[in-house]
């Protein structure tokens, strides 16, 4: 059977036309390199929007044998399918060159960095969107509702991916655990098959605007009724839950049920290039067990089996959020070798246990990339933010928070400090959107136009005055800045009502630093500055501004600064 024309890294799905059982599918590339994907059961699915723009996902026909696959080569490819070694099926297509940059992958330059499969530098710019708006529905009566919700489902993705992918961002976290996309059940091992379509459609949206994604599987943290973040689950022989997450860690059983479901996921998204990497769980260091090694052997044990499944694709895991002490022996110990991208959450929360992370957002974001980076993985501020003391809640100054100084102040410094991408925001929904800051990514996005970080062997330095932050990456051609009037702040602004004055004598000493520059280049996040900088005496001098900004300095080449 001869199958249309795909382009290369593009997603191939097959349907199994044939009455034998399938398992598995074997493909066999132009240069006779040979891959295998597993068949899964797919349920084709119509949705659907009412009038109010309620999404609703109904099965449409039933259940068939499926596959997919990614061709990273072009020219004619074959396939076999097959019941266990036995082909029961053939067929063909042409695989299309194409300009598609391939698969997220750490860098061969530098380990600090990622990079796509064509060598081109990758830099995760974007935030969670971990999952849509839900909203409790009318019962009919005034002012009542029942247990029902309703979503915008796909469409608000669309709205999102959009705006974002409009301002250069490129990234995006989703849970899969979340009721969206939740595709088991109370009871373990039992697949909704139409959930699915939930997932593909916000891969294909992420896939039509060039977001890499990283799907994170879990999130709860207990089985106990009545508590933040439980689960219910019961056993599908007897209907017992698990007497606790130890035993679920642990006992083979509750593992295999559970992999039902991964091996699912795996068989549909894994080695597609949309997916940028498979987080296991948010903050699993937070889940009731006795003791962290529980979670630790699982982790590792983990990694290995979904990296073995999707090879393509990075693997990673978190902890919760970085805001006491003793969390510093957590994140040192996490670092195992089958972690792919090291991650730490950090929020601005006064009720923090550590100093640093109950005012001012730039600092908080600078010592928890510092204390965790690491030089042969990349490092991500995965989870940032503002919340009320202890994380009871989104931070009360977000609805005042017009100009979007809280999104800049967490967004922007990670990358300064040496992370491989931005600060990954929290509050996607009740803070980045109803505020409207996707602009925000467009200035980072302008600054990094043409720039290799993996091959700039950039390192991080802070030039912080008493009036502005000053963060520099230095590399081999050229140095990254950004420059954030300090008055400028939460508390300052929106708390006390104090707007902040413009800065007008911020500088930069170039030769101190013993650079000599040829050009130098302003971004503005805000478009509330004008004007160029000018370079006097081997001294950097930046045109008045308000907010802040990001520059981009060109490096006199080697034997000019010899001569300088």
């Amino acid at each position: 059977m001869l199958t249309p024309n795909i382009a290369q890294y593009d997603r191939l799905h097959l349907a199994y036309a044939g009455t034998d059982a399938v398992d598995g599918i074997v493909f066999t590339g132009p240069d006779g390199a040979q891959y295998s994907r597993p068949s899964f059961l797919h349920q084709p699915t119509d949705i659907v929007y009412d009038d109010h723009g309620y999404e609703r996902i109904t099965p449409a026909g039933i259940p068939i044998s499926a596959a997919r696959f990614t061709p990273p080569t072009p020219g004619t490819w074959r396939y076999n399918w097959q019941h266990g070694t036995r082909a029961v099926g053939a067929g063909s297509f042409t695989c299309t060159a194409s300009a598609h940059p391939g698969y997220v992958e750490i860098s061969r330059r530098d380990p600090r960095y990622f990079a796509y499969t064509n060598g081109d530098p990758y830099v995760a710019l974007g935030l969670n969107l971990c999952g849509p708006v839900s909203y409790a529905l009318s019962t009919g009566e005034e002012f009542k509702t029942g247990s029902g919700r309703g979503t915008l489902g796909a469409r608000e993705y669309a709205r999102w991916f959009q705006s974002l992918a409009a301002n250069g961002g490129n990234f995006a976290r989703l849970w899969l655990g979340i009721p969206y996309f939740q595709v088991d059940g109370e009871v373990a091992g039992e697949l909704d098959l139409t959930r699915f379509a939930a997932i593909d459609a916000a891969v294909a949206l992420a896939r039509t605007y060039d977001i890499r994604l990283k799907l994170c599987l879990e999130y709860f943290r207990t089985f106990q009724a009545d508590t933040p973040q439980s689960r219910v689950l019961r056993h599908p022989a007897d209907g017992r839950p698990p007497a606790s997450m130890d035993e679920w860690f642990t006992e083979p059983t509750w593992q295999e049920l559970w992999w039902h479901k991964v091996d699912a996921l795996l068989a549909r998204y894994g080695d597609d290039p949309v997916v940028m990497a498979w987080e296991l769980w948010n903050e699993i260091d937070c889940c009731a067990t006795r003791d962290f090694a529980v979670q630790e052997s699982w982790t590792q044990a983990t990694l290995r089996r979904v990296k073995a499944a999707a090879p393509r694709n990075l693997v990673t895991n978190s902890l919760g959020s970085f805001d006491w002490e003793p969390k510093q022996a957590v994140q040192d110990a996490f670092t195992m070798p089958e972690m792919d991208v090291q991650q730490v959450h950090r929020y601005l929360d006064q009720g923090a246990g550590l100093a640093i992370c109950r005012t001012d957002p730039v600092a908080l974001a600078v010592d928890a990339v510092s204390r965790t980076r690491r030089p042969d993985h990349p490092l991500l501020l995965a989870e940032t933010g503002a919340v009320n003391d202890c994380h009871s809640g989104p931070f009360r100054y977000y609805r005042a928070d017009h100009d979007g100084l809280i999104f800049h102040d967490t967004t922007y410094p990670a990358f300064f400090a040496g992370a491989a991408g931005s600060g990954h925001i929290w509050h996607w929904d009740g803070y980045v959107d109803t505020k409207n800051l996707w602009y925000g990514y467009r200035a980072l996005t302008e600054l990094l136009h043409g720039v290799a970080v993996d091959r700039e062997a950039f390192q991080a330095a802070e030039h912080t005055t008493d009036t502005y932050h000053c963060l520099l990456l230095r590399g081999t051609t050229c140095t990254l800045g950004w420059l954030r009037n300090r008055a400028d702040r939460w508390d300052t602004v929106l708390r006390d009502g104090h707007p902040a004055l413009p800065i007008s004598n911020a500088t930069l000493d170039l030769a101190a630093l013993g650079l000599t520059a040829t050009a130098v280049t302003l971004y503005y996040p805000w478009q509330d500055g004008e004007g160029e900088a000018v370079i006097h005496a081997g001294r950097l001098s930046f045109p008045p501004f308000t907010h802040g900004l990001v520059f981009r300095v060109l490096h006199a080449a080697p034997e000019m600064q010899m001569q300088k």
